[in-house]
Order: C-alpha cells, then sequence, then structure tokens
C-alpha cells in the first residue's frame, strides 16, 4: 500500500494517503457449512508501517459479495435476478450475507440505479445484512453492561482537564465509542490539533472500560478499534451541505485519529442498533424515538418494533440503516445498502 518506511503520502504504493483508502480484503472459498467465503479485513496505517486486524470494516466487505461472483467462488443459477452470498468474517467470527444483483446468465451486474451519499455514479445495489452483530470483539452488545457510561479523561496536561463525556459504549459489528456531542469541552475548535488529541484520549479510555486495552497506553497501540463518533440531534452538527431531509439522528465520526468524510458502515450499524435501544445516548438524540415515544409507540423492552429504519445524516450525507430487532431487543440483523465496481486487476508488485 505505500506505507512502507513510514511514509505518510503512500507513493510507493497504491494507498490513497487517507485511512478510508489504505484498506486490503483477503478474500477465500470457505470449506465451513453454510458459508461461500471468507475474509479478512486489514487496515494499513498511513505513515506507520503497522497493520491492523481488529475489527471489521462493512465499506470494504460490500465488495467482497460482488467479487465472489466474479472470479466464480459462487455462481448463480440461470435465471435469478440475484443471489445471496454468506461471508464469514474472519477478524470477528461473524457472518455477512449480501445479496448481489445478476443478469440472466448468472453475471454479476454492476450499472443499476442505487445512488449512495458521496459517490458521483448511481450503481446496482448490495444489500449488506450483518447477521447477529452483537459481541463482534468483546462478546456482549454493552461490553460495560450499561446502555450509557461517564468517561471521564484524566490528563491534566491538555485543555480543560480533566473532564468528563457522557457515551455510550456499544459492539455490534465492531466496537464504538458513541459520544454524545453536547457533553464535549467547547473550549477548542472542531479539527485542531488539541481537538483531535481530546477525542483520540476518549477513545482510549473507552477501549480501557469495554475491556479491549489493560491501560490508556496499550489503547493507543491499537487506533482501529474501538472507533469513536459523535452524535446529535439532527442538524445540529456541521457539513450537512447535501442533506435534502431532515435525518433521524447525526454523526460525525473518526478513522485512525482523522474525521471520517462520511460514516463508517460498522458504525451505522452501531448508531441505527443504539437508536433504536432505550437509554442510550443515541436514541436520546433520534428523532425517531421522539416521534414514536410522543404517539404512545411503546418498544419492545429495549427497542422499537422491529423492523425499523434509521436516517442517519453524515457529512457526505445520508445513509438508511434497517434494524430488525428480536423480542427481547436483541440486534437480530442491521442491513444496509452499497455499490460496488471493478477498478482494476492485474499485480502489485512488492520490492523488498
Amino acid at each position: 500500500m505505500g506505507s512502507r518506511n513510514g511514509d505518510p503520502r503512500q507513493l510507493n504504493g497504491i494507498g490513497g494517503a487517507t485511512s478510508t483508502t489504505s484498506k486490503v480484503a483477503i478474500v477465500s472459498p470457505s470449506q465451513t457449512p453454510g458459508i461461500d467465503v471468507e475474509y479478512t479485513f486489514a487496515q494499513v496505517a498511513v505513515g506507520k508501517q503497522k497493520v491492523d486486524y481488529s475489527g471489521n470494516c462493512g465499506n470494504i466487505a460490500s465488495g467482497v459479495g460482488p467479487f465472489a461472483v466474479e472470479e466464480g467462488i459462487v455462481k448463480a443459477k440461470p435465471g435469478q435476478n440475484s443471489i445471496d452470498v454468506r461471508i464469514l468474517n474472519t477478524n470477528t467470527g461473524r457472518v455477512l450475507v449480501e445479496t448481489v444483483a445478476v443478469d440472466e446468465d448468472g453475471l454479476l451486474l454492476e450499472q443499476g440505479n442505487y445512488q449512495m451519499a458521496g459517490v458521483s455514479d448511481p450503481g446496482a445495489e448490495i444489500k449488506v445484512a450483518f447477521v447477529d452483530p452483537a459481541g463482534s470483539m468483546t462478546g456482549m452488545l454493552f461490553p460495560t453492561g450499561r446502555t450509557e457510561d461517564t468517561i471521564t479523561v484524566e490528563d491534566p496536561t491538555a485543555l480543560e482537564r480533566p473532564f468528563s463525556v457522557q457515551a455510550t459504549l456499544i459492539d455490534a459489528a465492531n466496537p464504538f465509542v458513541i459520544v454524545d456531542a453536547q457533553t464535549l469541552p467547547s473550549a477548542f475548535l472542531q479539527g485542531s490539533e488539541e481537538w483531535l488529541e481530546t477525542i483520540e484520549d476518549i477513545r482510549r479510555e473507552g477501549a480501557v472500560m469495554m475491556g479491549l486495552a489493560n491501560s490508556v497506553e496499550e489503547a493507543a497501540l491499537t487506533r482501529g478499534t474501538p472507533k469513536i463518533m459523535m452524535v446529535s440531534s439532527p442538524n445540529t452538527l456541521n457539513g450537512y451541505g447535501k442533506v435534502d431531509s431532515t435525518p433521524d439522528i447525526s454523526v460525525l465520526s473518526m478513522s485512525m485519529g482523522q474525521i471520517h468524510p462520511s460514516v463508517q458502515l460498522t458504525g451505522a450499524v452501531c448508531l441505527a442498533g443504539a437508536s433504536c435501544i432505550e437509554g442510550t445516548v443515541a436514541h436520546r438524540h433520534c428523532r425517531s424515538a421522539e416521534l414514536l415515544d410522543a404517539f404512545g409507540v411503546q418498544p419492545i423492552k429495549h427497542g422499537f418494533q422491529s423492523p425499523k429504519t434509521i436516517m442517519i445524516g453524515h457529512r457526505s450525507g445520508q445513509i438508511p440503516v434497517g434494524v430488525h430487532l428480536q423480542d427481547q431487543g436483541a440486534l437480530e440483523r442491521c442491513i444496509v445498502s452499497r455499490t460496488a465496481r471493478r477498478l482494476f486487476e492485474g499485480n502489485v508488485l512488492f520490492y523488498a
């Protein structure tokens, strides 16, 4: 990818010099009954000689189903207009089911009318279902046993320290720290070095609370998990110029220490799931929760009557997430739509 020797521009490789364009999917046929392909995700650091295999990447996973069809690993029967590809993500041990469009001969269809926010061209819709996503790395939907926690950052050397924020620590498809944006310190500029450092400090404290690290120093060594996002009620965060209708909730997500241009697919799964569960910071800010509560529609124990679509507003537009809950409020699956197409095939050379 070009991160050798710590090059932040990845000039000697095919990386795009951002965390969202420095990812690898390793795909192989599966010998596991009921699984078509196995997929391992690798996050290649930018500017560092490091590869992080913790967690999953939903956007990269979206291309695994189409790849499996194009490579003949999974074959559609003539006459089918779509095929379900069952994928095991080896990083988390969780299953994804991708519904991929094919033509009458069973060949992959890339052209279509589905338009993703932040992508200029439409394509064939790929439905990505995260099956039983809870506890991907920690074994629990809420690793602390609570739907809301107070995270205190004790470091006295930086701005406004110590301080506390309200957050939901959740593990669905990937572990995430979901921070209530209203509780963040106000004495810094969003995107500044001080702000980025503060968000990273919150993430590290969250990692320890989730049991993903024994100390904040250890948490600093793995920036890929848990990930962190800030949420607020619709349209109270900046950068939503392309939103043409009010979302249910707004998010500003982070990727490897930098602001994400939209939101991670696994982040959308976490946020949508949390929005449907009473007691989380996401549920408190979710517009759908307010509307349903106002009309006296009570959730099933800890969640909305399933299925429910949560519309998430991010920096590049909106993303709808279908949330399916069991009667006990457990996450059964979350479904998101994507597009994907082949850009290149060939050999990437490595020079020792």
